[in-house]
């Protein structure tokens, strides 16, 4: 099983997920245990819109494990936008336990990919859902520079 940090190309505070739990060809399943000193934590709770960057990140370790797997050098994507965003709560309390889970529903040559989201409790209940617009650019180093 592959770290996290192996996996996605962000480092410090701003890796917000804890392991990968599972994955498949076209799938990934990630956790994050919120506590009182998560990322964006404040008076005990997480806003539930910091799930569209969870569901971002493990979008990011899926395509990490697939460069792993290919021999590859990890490389950056881009969260271009989300579509069909739902959620059931406001936020995520400190001691809440989150299975995210991303599938690949699309993806073109050129990098464009859409990912069927969700974000679950312990209890399997839904939290968050969303489809999140994916790029995966051959060189984003090119595509940020201004040259």
């Amino acid at each position: 099983m592959f770290r996290m940090k192996e996996l996605i190309p962000h480092s410090g505070k701003m890796s917000l997920l804890d392991k990968v739990l599972a994955y498949g060809e076209d799938w990934l399943d990630a956790q994050v245990e919120i506590s009182a000193t998560t990322m964006f934590c404040d008076d005990g709770k997480v806003p539930a819109l910091v799930g569209i960057e969870y569901m971002a990140q493990a979008i990011a370790a899926y395509a990490g494990k697939n460069d792993k797997e290919n021999n590859r050098e990890i490389s950056i994507g881009l969260l271009i936008g989300t579509r069909k965003y739902s959620t059931n709560c406001s936020f995520f309390p400190v001691g809440a336990v989150l299975a995210i889970n991303v599938q690949q529903i699309y993806l073109e040559e050129k990098g464009l990919g859409v990912f069927k989201c969700k974000i679950t409790d312990k209890d399997k209940k839904i939290l968050v859902q969303a489809n999140l617009n994916v790029y995966h650019p051959e060189n984003v180093k090119e595509l940020l520079t201004n040259e």
